[in-house]
């Protein structure tokens, strides 16, 4: 948008005849103004339905693969990885723990974290975003060589699941292992959200159309109506608004203890996926517990 706001200045200063619109289009949802991107449901989708899938792989082979890391895109906001609670349709089902980077990352409170669960459950799922920040602002990981770096000078993130996974292993004495989905979680079509498809046709739409009446200079905004059914339509903001400004997770969508979203954010995220995700049956602990008993403690004993 930044690009975007340079251009339509600069065709204005030579009395240029040009028209420019900028349409929201990243999946890391972190425009300001508009109240979502198209593309982040999608990317919200594959993350939720990939994480609660790999939640039940551990469930059923947690004494082999106790701990597992999802680390997911994000470099300076944690939307994406937020979007894996939108997985999570039991009780005691993934994601467990939750790692963004709006809130610092302390490495003494998230192994406090990870043991907690560990001792209920015996196994835990645990999703972080690549920019995870310590203390001090620095990145957990990130690439020092000038190879790994993009046009505009940032460092390539990754690792970060490497290195916490090392940690808990060093630390708490627990295997853990990593999975990184990468690009793939932004391209996946089988997990397309209905919205996105239908919201990324309306934006390109009402910005040729506001482009042909002669606006220039601003981006097409989403803007929503109402939550249950959902409903939204489309605005117009200037592009200043936006060049050069980052949206993060608010405060009120990330828990106390800073290891999970809250109730607030899944009402925000959830209508963006579109339909619910595919249904699974769960075996329910108490039946098990009442018809089984002599087998219930073995099967839950970490």
């Amino acid at each position: 948008m930044d690009t975007a706001h340079k251009v339509a200045q600069l065709a204005a200063s030579k009395s240029y005849e040009l028209q420019v619109i900028g349409v929201p289009k990243t999946v890391d949802n972190d425009l300001m103004v508009t109240d979502h991107c198209p593309g982040y449901g999608s990317v919200a989708r594959f993350n939720a339905t990939a994480t609660r899938d790999s939640g039940l792989d551990t469930e059923a082979i947690y004494t082999s693969d106790t701990i597992k890391i999802i680390e997911t895109m994000g470099r300076d906001t944690g939307w994406i990885t937020a979007s894996t609670a939108l997985g999570k349709d039991d009780e005691d089902g993934a994601p467990h723990l939750i790692y963004l980077p709006e809130r610092p990352f302390i490495a003494e409170s998230f192994l406090e974290d990870v043991r907690n669960v560990y001792d209920r459950l015996g196994r835990a799922v645990i999703c972080v975003c690549e920019g995870l920040k310590n203390e001090k602002g620095e990145f957990l990981r990130a690439s020092s060589k000038e190879l790994d770096t993009d046009k505009f000078g940032h460092a390539q993130l990754g690792g970060v699941g490497e290195y916490l996974t090392n940690l808990i292993s060093s630390k708490l004495k627990i295997k853990a292992r990593c999975d990184k989905p990468g690009t793939i979680q932004r391209v996946s079509m089988v997990c397309a959200s209905q919205i996105d498809l239908t919201e990324a046709y309306e934006v390109g739409q009402f910005a040729l159309s506001r482009a042909i009446e002669g606006e220039s200079d601003k981006m097409v905004t989403l803007i929503r109506k109402s939550n249950d059914p959902y409903v939204s339509e489309r605005g117009l903001t200037g592009l200043e608004e936006v060049a050069l400004r980052t949206k993060k997770v608010p405060e009120a969508f990330i828990n106390e203890r800073s290891n999970y979203v809250t109730e607030s954010f899944l009402k925000y995220a959830r209508p963006l996926i579109g339909a619910p995700l595919l249904a699974y049956a769960h075996l329910k602990k108490e039946r098990l517990k009442k018809q089984l008993p002599q087998y219930f403690e073995k099967l839950t004993k970490p």
